[in-house]
């Protein structure tokens, strides 16, 4: 599947099963935000990742279970 031209938001995805999310929707062309609460340094990692396949990435840090935070997170997306 082609995502060319789409953009997801993945939250998590720093480390585990939303790194591996993140990277699988970059090989399929889709920019990537990713975010992290305390990861701050895997997160990093995972943003290199995606620029490295050839899609966008966009590190940003934010607890989802805080509403005005997650919010914040998807207005800066």
């Amino acid at each position: 599947m082609d995502l060319a031209g789409t953009a997801a938001l993945v939250t998590g995805s720093a480390t585990g099963i939303g790194r591996a999310t993140a990277l699988a929707l970059a090989r399929r062309g889709c920019q990537v935000v990713v975010n992290y609460t305390r990861s701050e340094a895997e997160a990093r990692a995972t943003a290199r990742e995606v620029e490295a396949l050839g899609a966008r990435a966009l590190l940003h840090r934010a607890d989802v279970a805080d509403d005005a935070g997650a919010r914040a997170m998807v207005a800066a997306a």
